[in-house]
């Protein structure tokens, strides 16, 4: 019970953490479309050392952040068609993030873009404006999924 009740003091501890950088790298991306590296290095340096004095093993630190494994690796090979402060983004959340959290926030995210790149394309199309060398910043697009992720 007393194992419990850590492991879930921690997790709350870990979340609200979680909160802090997570809405600070949105706002870095949404106002100058880069996470600062210095930022990131600090956030990913406290969850995985909070993470780790909790219990979580460096396999299931590893399996949370193969979102952001994945999104560096798609980043080389799209020559930066994907910002590597998004691989690296991912990469801190899964240190605070439970793998499934992790992925579920990727995925609802490129839901998001998704369905404002469609609409902007759309009303670019109608308007007669060229867009294809528009770039999004992506992290913004986390934000309606990490507010509702918070409070679970």
């Amino acid at each position: 019970m007393l194992l419990l009740c850590i492991q879930k003091e921690s997790r709350g501890r870990r979340l609200t953490e979680w909160e802090n950088g997570y809405f600070w790298a949105v706002w870095q991306d949404l106002r100058s479309r880069t996470v600062g590296q210095g930022f990131l290095a600090a956030a990913g340096s406290l969850g995985a050392a909070v993470s780790l004095l909790s219990g979580r093993s460096v396999l299931g630190l590893l399996s949370s952040a193969a979102v952001g494994i994945f999104l560096l690796i798609l980043g080389q090979i799209t020559d930066g068609g994907i910002g590597e402060g998004d691989g690296w983004f991912f990469i801190v959340t899964g240190f605070f993030l439970e793998p499934t959290e992790n992925f579920m926030l990727f995925l609802s995210g490129l839901i998001f873009c998704s369905v404002y790149s469609l609409a902007y394309m759309a009303a670019s199309f109608i308007g007669g404006v060229g867009v294809r060398q528009k770039r999004l910043p992506f992290l913004p697009f986390l934000l309606p999924v990490g507010l509702w992720l918070v409070p679970s």
